[in-house]
């Protein structure tokens, strides 16, 4: 004997509960679907900024550079010297943090450090502006030091630009 009848028929019931539940599923699926979309214009964004920072940092070291050959064309080896240091001092940092963007670069980065830690310590030495051969050499490796930081920046420019697109 039913002491109780069950006004809600058991069949309506479950058909209830199965499309609840398939709602709920496919709401999950976009939910999924919006959060990858979301992580993947955030990565992009994140690249681009990254670019964006690589390019002009190698924008500044263009510029010490291009100052560094302005002042030993003015013959201002004091100035000259803390332009150095300051170059020295920021290139291995940006090659370091900015290195999967250099690519090949880096190792032509490694060169012209070199040349500015030779020039460093050729400013070190007195009279070196009176040894006008070993002056016309160090300007010839400052202005090539300076072509190969203005070619890694503008293939930073490009890639920056290429992806922008």
């Amino acid at each position: 004997m039913i002491l109780f009848d069950n006004p809600i028929p058991r069949d309506w019931f479950d058909w209830t509960n199965a499309s609840v539940g398939g709602v709920g599923l496919l709401l999950t699926i976009a939910a999924v679907v919006q959060a990858t979309g979301a992580k993947r214009a955030a990565r992009e964004a994140r690249e681009a900024i990254w670019q964006r920072e690589a390019s002009d940092s190698f924008s500044e070291l263009c510029g010490l550079a291009g100052e560094l050959a302005q002042l030993l064309q003015l013959e201002r080896p004091n100035e000259a010297a803390v332009r150095v240091r300051d170059l020295l001092a920021r290139i291995p940092k940006d090659r370091t943090h900015f290195d999967r963007f250099l690519d090949f670069d880096s190792d032509k980065l490694k060169v012209v450090e070199t040349a500015f830690t030779k020039l460093a310590l050729q400013l070190s030495s007195p009279g070196f502006l009176e040894k006008k051969d070993e002056f016309q050499v160090a300007m010839q490796e400052v202005i090539e030091a300076n072509r190969v930081l203005g070619e890694i920046h503008g293939r930073l420019l490009a890639r920056r630009e290429e992806e922008e697109k």
